[in-house]
């Protein structure tokens, strides 16, 4: 329904009751889904830049030991990877634009709504409902948002020892020491 409709209806108060909580719920929904791909999405950030700080150590401690060299080469790859990664986890901590559960109280406070009859709260109700979508559009909208830059995240960790398996197979050893030395 439109507003215009929603105005020029009859609508049941137990009816718009039921919808206004069930849109309320359904947002509410998709905040709690936000919050849980923010605790993922900084779990996984804090897993990923400690495993590289170790892994750039190791890196250092070849370097200061043996030079430069395909293995200290191949850890700072790696390490890469996972700071990439981690990259993707601090996009998906960012600030997105989400639908608030409330309405503002100026929907409410205005001459024939907080003063109106009977029909005035299924009608309010309704159109609260109304703006509950649009809300609950947003919140989805930056849920996915979310949700691909910690699929990304994800997906370059789970990179990372196919990348050294692949250094560790190919013959990259053999161009990179002929490039170093």
């Amino acid at each position: 329904m439109t507003l215009e409709e929603i105005e020029r209806s009859q609508v049941n108060l137990d009816i718009a009751r039921e919808a206004f909580d069930q849109a309320s719920k359904r947002l509410a929904d998709m905040l709690d889904t936000k919050k849980a791909f923010e605790q993922k999405a900084f779990t996984l950030f804090s897993g990923y830049l400690t495993l590289s700080i170790a892994l750039f150590g190791v890196a250092a401690t070849l370097y200061k030991d043996h030079g430069l060299s395909f293995t200290v080469v191949s850890f700072v790859i790696v390490e890469l990877t996972l700071i990439a990664g981690a990259v993707c986890f601090v996009f998906a901590l960012m600030d997105e634009k989400y639908g608030a559960v409330a309405s503002d109280p100026n929907m409410w406070l205005n001459k024939g709504t907080i003063d109106g009859d009977e029909t005035v709260l299924p009608r309010m109700l309704a159109y609260v409902t109304y703006y509950h979508q649009e809300r609950i559009d947003i919140s989805i909208e930056s849920n996915n948002a979310k949700a691909t830059h910690i699929r990304r995240g994800i997906l370059l960790g789970v990179a990372t020892p196919i990348i050294s398996g692949l250094l560790l197979l190919l013959p990259v050893e053999r161009w990179l020491n002929a490039l170093l030395h």
